[in-house]
């Protein structure tokens, strides 16, 4: 868990690494809405608070129309944010919900990864020397996260827990076309060769 003095200095910084707000946001869930107004809090992140954070952080996020409901960002207007709340809480438990989403999200990542296959193959045929500098790395995290989640997730919260829970995938997420660019600035000032790697290769 991050330390109470750490949480409190990163909420109240405007230059925050999104990734210690995620942490801080999945960690430490009392300081849920000072994480939803900081502006480095990213829109993915905003979601998940909105679905998942505690009551004082929803109401947060409602008067800006993020609510559980608006899943996929804020379609919903500000009018009856308590109201949204409460439609939230009776809805199936969050842990089933994020259970399905996490199942739903799996099936979508391996079809895309299934799909760009042919054309990841017919380039390693053509440039076996740039292949050969982008191999998968072996997931070695205990949460689960492989390759082929860091790079084809869209769920931009997912993309900063692999980039801080499971560092052996980093490589993969600086190859995954949906990675925030703060997230993309803080891999390349890792000095890391293979997430420079990874990186050239994006441009």
């Amino acid at each position: 868990m991050v330390d109470y003095d750490a949480a409190v200095a990163a909420v109240q910084d405007p230059n925050a690494d999104p990734i210690l707000l995620a942490k801080i946001a999945y960690e430490n869930p009392e300081f849920g809405a000072n994480v939803a107004v900081n502006p480095r809090c990213y829109p993915g992140l905003k979601r998940w608070i909105a679905e998942f954070g505690d009551e004082r952080a929803r109401e947060t996020l409602a008067q800006y129309g993020f609510t559980a409901d608006a899943f996929g960002g804020p379609v919903q207007d500000q009018e009856a944010p308590e109201q949204a709340a409460q439609q939230a809480a009776e809805q199936q438990p969050a842990d089933a919900y994020a259970a399905d989403q996490y199942a739903a999200a799996q099936q979508t990542a391996a079809a895309q990864y299934n799909a760009a296959q042919p054309a990841a193959d017919q380039y390693a045929a053509q440039q076996p020397a740039a292949q050969a500098a982008f191999e998968e790395p072996v997931a070695t995290n205990p949460y689960g996260f492989t390759a082929e989640q860091a790079l084809t997730t869209t769920d931009q919260m997912q993309i900063a827990q692999i980039a801080q829970y499971a560092p052996e995938l980093r490589a993969c997420i600086a190859r995954n076309p949906n990675t925030y660019p703060a997230l993309i600035e803080w891999l390349g000032q890792l000095g890391d060769p293979a997430i420079n790697a990874a990186l050239a290769f994006r441009q």
